[in-house]
């Protein structure tokens, strides 16, 4: 630690009026800031200070420190500041470090040509810090044995705002690291000086030190990478979700370049990719014959993508891939259907899947496999005498792990992370080769690698805070217990819905390898993508987004969607928000109200779906204060008879249960005198030149927190209709741990339901407040058959 850093040992943020009087600089006052109406320079100074040259702030931050330390105890000052970028222009002149970051700014401006006039430079702010990853080392001769590690990077978080002439301004976030090179700061080797792994010659690299990334690929370092996951994790990382069935699918076999039938105990390599509108080559009923031939598969003839995946498999070691435009027939229903049953199957049992995260379609290379497709070079530098090189992470719009605040994706604004296809193929995938603008990333259950770094050492634990998958949410050991397949299905679900779909079709296909997952794994049976034992908490699902659609278009009559393959409106697969918002789920063990749900089976006989959680037998909200008979005098089971002679819609669209039913008004004005609740109100997606809508029995208003806007309502507003009558039924309950905190003391679901020839729809979704909905008068006990 130097001198300067060790009397700021305590963790602290260095803000003006902490080194006042300090700068002795001629353009910035006392604290480093610039002084008001003092000039900035518009540019990086030509002349870069020498390295021991720095400003007051600088001289406090640890550089000494950065890089891995086999000790327990932390040693580090923690020291973190934050500077606008005009105050590390001014002080660049003559502060080194200064000047090395405002030069991977100019450069990233440079990269990204139109980004300068979009972006409002001068509002800029800067935030430097050491960022700690605590480790486990295994001992060599005792497995058992374990102590604790850590690492230390300088982490660089830009938040530069966008012109406010922009139509909607926003802020752009960048995040980049600096990491020691202690190995080859003097200058970086030609890539033929390079041994297998990346290592550097003769010299013992340190963990967790830079490591030269040559700008083709190195492709025995890939496969160095997937040999120490076999050796060192084993069936850690062979499966993820146990009882996957074998099968055996249609391969590319890279050396004959040729389609082949797998074989037993034959591996494979897998693509995740974009398809993208392009007219790559495809798998028709036409070419499978021709395709199959030796040496039919040409790089002439195979789109980009897969020719660089061929060469990578190879690279590997590997004999066959798969890829879904090569290997399924496209024109050819009863082949897409079968393999699309097996998506599981095919990336689960890979031994490595290829994730093409920039690439933007098939026709799209991967970045390092040829020559001439990546292009940042690494510039080592130092500041005291420490040698540092810029990590390649991609810096754009890198996400935050929520449980961490910290970087939790490293994959930036990839369209690939924006596709709901490529979200099971990276779930169910147990080890992956994620493909960046700039450099390659090992990803597997027990390992974090990258190109760039010498953080491959198996007896090191990895730091585990950056995933390709949801963010970081899902850093956890699958286990098939309740609580971690309530927090993934929750979490998938709401990554899932994020994501855009080019066919509608696709909402449930795109989302089957997962649950039969799940099913596996967890012995959750699912029914239209719902786990059929926590239905109450399932069918809660929402989003505060209100632009939801029903998939396909509008709403369809009885008979279209008799006649299509409809999805059920109680289904979150029924709606989706086209990519603009997320879909939102209570945990799935929340105490339900005890409902009891019925369904058809394949013989069109009803079936009794049970659940897992136990209601309050000394609570019954479905009926208080109302006429509402007690549990055991009213009905809950359902027969055949129950129902309508003819229903006019497939049976296995149905849900039947009975419960707790009353009909309200939505109104476009009020007369009402009582303070409306601080609730998110429909109004919120109103201009303010628009009627305001209120829901209401009577002369009661009934305050509503809105998770899933009814269409109808919106259409209401636009008419010249004053009021519309809906019906509302309760479905779950929740004591406020999701719906934002607004119900003190608890809430009721009820869902907004409309009829057509006997058979219910989904139009909505809201929590109102306990004692508001046992206030509500002329409850009846009804059975609901929804559609």
């Amino acid at each position: 630690m130097s001198s300067d850093a060790a009397s700021y040992s305590s963790s602290r943020i260095l803000f003006a009026d902490d080194v006042d009087g300090l700068l002795g600089i001629e353009e910035c006052d006392g604290d480093g800031e610039i002084r008001s109406g003092s000039p900035s320079p518009q540019r990086l100074p030509t002349q870069r200070p020498a390295d021991t040259a720095l400003c007051p702030r600088c001289r406090l931050i640890d550089f000494e420190y950065i890089g891995f330390h086999n000790s327990a105890q932390y040693g580090g000052n923690n020291y973190s500041v934050q500077r606008d970028f005009a105050s590390l222009l001014a002080t660049s002149s003559v502060c080194a470090f200064c000047w090395e970051i405002v030069s991977i700014a100019f450069k990233w401006l440079d990269r990204n040509g139109e980004e300068e006039n979009r972006l409002d430079l001068g509002r800029s702010r800067v935030d430097i810090a050491l960022e700690t990853d605590w480790h486990l080392v295994t001992t060599v001769e005792v497995d058992s044995d374990k102590s604790k590690a850590h690492s230390d990077r300088l982490k660089v978080a830009w938040s530069i705002p966008q012109a406010q002439s922009h139509a909607e301004p926003k802020t752009e976030n960048l995040t980049f690291f600096l990491q020691k090179s202690t190995n080859f700061f003097d200058g970086f080797p030609a890539p033929e000086k390079h041994g297998k792994c990346g290592s550097l010659g003769s010299c013992e690299p340190s963990p967790y030190t830079a490591r030269y990334r040559p700008t083709t690929a190195n492709m025995d370092l890939f496969k160095t990478w997937k040999n120490l996951c076999h050796s060192y994790h084993g069936v850690k990382c062979s499966q993820i979700f146990k009882g996957t069935p074998k099968i055996l699918p249609r391969l590319i076999d890279v050396d004959r370049r040729c389609l082949t039938m797998a074989q037993e105990d034959q591996s494979w390599v897998c693509v995740s990719y974009v398809w993208g509108r392009t007219n790559a080559t495809r798998l028709l009923r036409s070419n499978i014959h021709a395709f199959s031939a030796p040496g039919s598969l040409t790089p002439d003839i195979l789109p980009a993508i897969a020719e660089d995946a061929l060469q990578v498999t190879r690279g590997l070691g590997e004999k066959f891939l798969w890829i879904d435009s090569l290997c399924i027939v496209q024109d050819d229903m009863d082949d897409k259907g079968c393999y699309i049953a097996q998506m599981d199957s095919i990336y689960a049992l890979a031994t490595v899947v290829i994730t093409a995260a920039s690439c933007v379609n098939a026709n799209s290379h991967l970045p390092g496999v040829r020559t001439g497709s990546r292009h940042e070079e690494q510039e080592p530098f130092a500041i005291r005498k420490v040698p540092l090189v810029q990590s390649l992470d991609p810096v754009r719009g890198v996400k935050a792990d929520l449980r961490t605040g910290r970087a939790g994706s490293y994959l930036g604004d990839t369209i690939w992370d924006t596709r709901a296809w490529t979200l099971q193929e990276r779930f169910l995938a147990s080890r992956c080769l994620v493909f960046t603008n700039e450099q390659v990333y090992w990803e597997c259950e027990e390992a974090f690698w990258c190109e760039d770094s010498f953080c491959d050492f198996p007896h090191i634990s990895p730091d585990p805070h950056r995933s390709s998958l949801c963010g970081g949410e899902l850093n956890l050991t699958w286990n098939s217990d309740v609580p971690t397949f309530d927090h993934f299905y929750r979490t998938v679900l709401e990554e899932y819905s994020r994501r855009s779909l080019t066919y509608d079709s696709d909402g449930l296909n795109a989302f089957s390898g997962i649950i039969r997952a799940f099913e596996r794994s967890a012995g959750q049976p699912f029914f239209w993508g719902m786990p059929t034992a926590f239905l109450e908490s399932t069918l809660a699902w929402g989003s505060r987004n209100y632009s939801l659609r029903r998939r396909n278009g509008n709403e369809l009559s009885i008979h279209e969607a008799r006649k299509a393959n409809w999805f059920p409106s109680w289904s979150w697969a029924g709606w989706t928000s086209s990519g603009n918002g997320k879909l939102d789920n209570q945990k799935l063990n929340t105490e339900p109200l005890g409902l009891e749900f019925h369904c058809f089976d394949a013989a069109i006989t009803i079936k009794k779906l049970g659940q897992a959680m136990q209601c309050n037998s000394e609570t019954d909200l479905l009926a208080e204060g109302s006429d509402i008979p007690g549990r055991e005098s009213r009905p809950h089971t359902i027969s055949r008879e129950d129902l309508a002679e003819h229903l006019p819609i497939n049976h296995s669209l149905l849900l039947c249960f009975w419960t707790a039913s009353v009909a309200l008004t939505f109104s476009k004005t009020s007369t009402f005198n009582e303070p409306a609740a601080p609730l998110v109100s429909i109004n919120d997606t109103l201009s303010a030149t628009e009627p305001r809508l209120q829901l209401h029995q009577g002369n009661k208003r009934i305050n509503a927190s809105w998770f899933q806007c009814p269409n109808f309502i919106i259409e209401l507003n636009q008419q010249e209709r004053p009021t519309v009558n809906v019906e509302i039924i309760a479905i779950a309950q929740n004591r406020g741990d999701w719906d934002g905190h607004h119900i003190d003391n608890g809430a009721i679901g009820v869902m907004v339901i409309t009829w057509e020839r006997g058979v219910a729809f989904r139009g909505g979704f809201a929590w109102i407040a306990i004692r508001d909905w046992t206030a509500l008068k002329d409850r009846t006990w009804k059975l609901i058959t929804l559609a």
